[in-house]
C-alpha cells in the first residue's frame, strides 16, 4: 500500500521540482522510499512507498519493463500474486523479485485488461504504454484503494489523495456543493463520481479508464459486476461448508506479508470471525489491537479479551482520550480530504496509531460483513415487513413473534418502529427530515442533489435489493474512505477478508431463506464461530462496533462547537442557518433524536473546510 501521483501533460516534465512537492504530501501513504520516473516528453509519475512485499529494490516503483518499456505506479496489494506469478513464468515471463508489483506489471503485458478479473486483490494503479502512448487507470472492485483525476489544458493528473492534485492544481481548492449537500442531506459519501473538490473526480470502484494523451479523449469502462442469479437450493450445511472454505483462504491469502500482520478486534463477529480463520491458519496468532475509552464506560474491551483469549492472541487496548477529540479531528479531516458522518475515525486513529509504534504494519478487518451478510437490524426490520407483507411466503403468528423476539434484542422497538415508518411511508421519512434532520438546518432556496440511481435490475428481495445498494452505494463506500485515510495516515495497512471477490459474489448469490435462519442476522458467520470455538460471541445478540460517545463529548465541547459552526465565518452558512445550528447544538444537550448524528456531520464538514479548503496547509 503506497501513494501514487501521475500528470500528463506539454508542462509535466517542466515542473519536476513542483511534482515533488506535490508527491511529498503522500509521504504518510509510503514512508519506506520514494521514487520518481518521467519519459522526457510529457509524462511523469511518481511513488510513495510503504513496503509490505519484497523489501529489497527488487520493490521500488515506479516500475519499468525493460522489454517493452511498459512503466507502472501501484497502491494496493494482490493477494493472488503467487499464483499468478506462478502461471506467468509458466507463459515466459522473467520474474527478478517478488512483489506484487512485478507480477501485476507482467499480468498486464500478457492480457492487458483481461487481466483485472484474475486478480484477488485492493488496488488503484496507472500504467504507461509506451507504444501506444496511452494511460490505463483502474480501481478494485468495491474501491478500497481511492484514486482521483482532474483533466483540464494542462493534461490529466491522478492521485492517491486530492491533497497532491491540489497541491499542482490549486485553483481546485473549491466546494463542489452538490457533492457536499449529497453528504449533508442525502448522507451519501463517494456515491458518485465526483469527490468534494470542485474539478476533480474519482474513478467509480470497478473500472478502468484508457486516457489518450494526444486527443484528450478519456474512455471509462466496468469491468465487474456483482452477481444477479440465487442459488435458490443451497442448504445449510452446504452453506455453511461454501462460506467457510471461502472465507478461510480469504483470510490465509490475506496473511501473505513480509512484515508482522495484526488484526482489529472489536469482539464483534466479523473482526472474531476474522481471528478465528487467522488463529486456524497462522502457527502464532496474530496480535490484536481494540479501542477503549478513558472513562471505560465504552467499548467492547470485555468481548474482545473473550475473543482472543479463546485464540491465544495477544491483546493490545489502545485509549482513545476525550480531551484530544478536537485537535485530532483537525488532523483526521486534512487525511480524510472530505468530511465525515462516523465518529468512528477517531478511535480508529488512535488504533492505527498504536499498531505503527508496535511495529505491526499490517492489519485484518471485518469491513464488508454487515452489507453483503445483513448484519445491520435495519436489514431484520426490511426482513420483517416483507414477511408481513407476504413477500416472502405464508405468515403465521410463530415466525412474527419469532421476529419480534430476535428484533427486541439488538434494536430497541422504538428505533425499530422509526425504522418501519421509513420503510413504509417516504413521506413520513421527508417530514422526519425537515423536522429534525439536515432538511431543518438549510436556508430557504437550497436544494438537495436527487438520489443516484439504483445501477442493478430489482430483485424481488427487498433485502437483497438493499444490500446490493448499501454494498455498492449508500454505506460502504464511505466505509472504506475512512478506513484507507485513518490507516495510511500511519502508514499502516488494512485487509478485508469480507471483501474477498469470490466471497462477496458467493454472500449475494446466498437465497434469503437462509439469511435469517432461525431469526438470527448473520446466521452462517454465527455458526462458523460456534463451530470454531467462538459459541459465545457466535450468540451475541447486540451490535455495536466501536460506540464513540460522540453526543456525550458535543454536549462538553458545546460553547466550542457554537463557536466553529454558529459564530466562525465559514462557506457552510451558504446552506445552513447558524440560528438553527444553535438549536440542533441544544437539541444535543437535551438528548434529541439523531441529533448528534446531525452535529457531528456539521462539526466534520466545518473542520474540513478550515483544514483543506481555507487554509490549504500540510498537516
Amino acid at each position: 500500500m503506497c501513494g501514487i501521483l501521475g500528470w500528463l501533460g506539454a508542462r509535466a516534465s517542466d515542473d519536476a521540482d513542483r511534482f515533488e512537492t506535490a508527491l511529498d504530501t503522500l509521504a504518510h501513504r509510503g514512508p519506506d522510499d520514494c521514487g520518481v520516473w518521467s519519459n522526457g516528453g510529457g509524462v511523469l509519475f511518481g511513488h510513495r512507498r510503504l513496503a509490505i512485499l519484497d523489501l529489497s529494490p527488487a520493490g521500488h516503483q515506479p516500475m519499468q519493463d525493460p522489454a517493452s518499456g511498459t512503466v507502472i505506479v501501484f497502491n494496493g496489494e494482490i493477494y493472488n500474486h503467487v499464483e499468478l506469478g506462478e502461471e506467468l513464468k509458466h507463459l515466459g515471463h522473467c520474474l527478478t523479485g517478488h512483489s506484487d508489483t512485478e507480477v501485476l506489471l507482467h499480468a498486464l503485458i500478457e492480457w492487458g485488461v483481461d487481466a483485472l478479473p484474475r486478480l484477488n486483490g485492493m488496488w488503484a494503479f496507472a500504467l504507461w504504454l509506451p507504444g501506444r502512448r496511452q494511460l490505463l487507470l483502474a480501481r478494485d472492485r468495491f474501491g478500497v484503494k481511492p484514486l482521483y483525476y482532474r483533466r483540464g489544458k494542462e493534461g490529466l493528473a491522478f492521485a492517491s489523495e486530492p491533497k497532491a492534485l491540489l497541491s499542482l492544481f490549486p485553483e481546485h481548492r473549491e466546494i463542489e456543493e452538490n457533492t457536499l449537500l449529497d453528504f449533508l442531506g442525502n448522507n451519501l459519501l463517494y456515491a458518485r463520481s465526483s469527490s468534494f473538490y470542485h474539478g476533480i473526480d474519482v474513478v467509480p470502484p470497478a473500472h478502468f479508464v484508457l486516457y489518450d494523451p494526444s486527443s484528450g479523449s478519456l474512455e471509462l469502462t466496468r469491468y465487474w459486476d456483482y452477481p444477479q442469479e440465487i442459488e435458490r437450493q443451497l442448504t445449510g450445511d452446504e452453506a455453511l461448508e461454501e462460506f467457510s472454505f471461502l472465507f478461510k483462504d480469504a483470510v490465509r491469502l490475506r496473511l501473505r506479508s513480509d512484515v508482522p500482520v495484526g488484526i482489529t478486534l472489536s469482539g464483534g463477529l466479523d473482526s472474531t470471525g476474522v481471528l478465528s480463520a487467522a488463529a486456524d491458519e497462522a502457527a502464532l496468532a496474530p496480535t490484536c489491537f481494540t479501542s477503549i475509552y478513558s472513562d471505560n464506560a465504552q467499548g467492547e474491551r470485555a468481548w474482545a479479551e473473550l475473543a482472543s483469549r479463546a485464540a491465544n492472541a495477544n491483546l493490545i487496548p489502545v485509549a482513545a482520550p476525550q480531551d484530544d477529540w478536537l485537535p485530532t479531528l483537525r488532523r483526521i479531516s486534512w487525511h480524510m480530504d472530505a468530511p465525515g458522518y462516523s465518529p468512528a475515525v477517531y478511535p480508529l486513529w488512535h488504533l492505527m496509531k498504536r499498531a505503527r509504534a508496535e511495529g505491526v504494519p499490517v492489519l485484518l478487518e471485518g469491513q464488508g460483513a454487515d452489507e453483503a451478510l445483513a448484519g445491520y437490524p435495519q436489514y431484520a426490520v426490511v426482513e420483517m415487513l416483507a414477511y408481513l407483507q407476504g413477500r416472502s411466503g405464508r405468515r403465521d403468528v410463530r415466525g412474527v413473534g419469532g421476529r419480534l423476539s430476535a428484533l427486541k434484542k439488538t434494536f430497541s422497538l422504538r428505533w425499530a418502529f422509526a425504522w418501519a415508518l421509513r420503510e413504509l411511508s417516504p413521506a413520513m421519512l421527508r417530514l422526519h427530515r425537515r423536522r429534525v434532520g439536515f432538511e431543518s438546518l438549510m436556508r430557504e432556496g437550497v436544494a438537495l442533489p436527487g438520489l443516484p440511481e439504483n445501477a442493478f435490475p430489482r430483485r424481488v428481495d427487498p433485502v437483497g435489493e438493499r444490500l446490493l445498494q448499501d454494498h455498492s452505494r449508500d454505506i460502504l463506500p464511505g466505509l472504506l474512505h475512512y478506513g484507507d485515510a485513518m490507516s495510511m495516515a500511519h502508514g499502516v495497512e488494512t485487509r478485508n477478508p469480507f471483501l474477498d471477490y469470490r466471497l462477496v459474489e458467493w454472500m449475494f448469490r446466498m437465497p434469503p431463506s437462509l439469511r435469517f435462519r432461525n431469526y438470527e442476522t448473520k446466521w452462517v458467520l454465527r455458526e462458523y464461530l460456534r463451530v470454531h470455538g467462538q459459541e459465545r460471541i457466535g450468540n451475541r445478540p447486540d451490535k455495536k462496533g466501536y460506540p464513540t460517545p460522540v453526543g456525550q463529548w458535543m454536549t462538553t465541547f458545546g460553547h466550542e462547537l457554537e463557536y466553529l459552526l454558529c459564530d466562525t465565518p465559514t462557506p457552510l452558512h451558504q446552506w445552513c442557518d447558524p440560528q438553527r445550528i444553535r438549536r440542533l447544538i441544544e437539541q444535543n444537550r437535551t438528548g434529541g433524536m439523531s441529533a448528534s448524528h446531525h452535529l457531528y456531520k456539521l462539526l466534520s464538514t466545518q473542520l474540513w473546510i478550515q483544514e483543506c479548503i481555507q487554509k490549504g496547509a500540510t498537516a
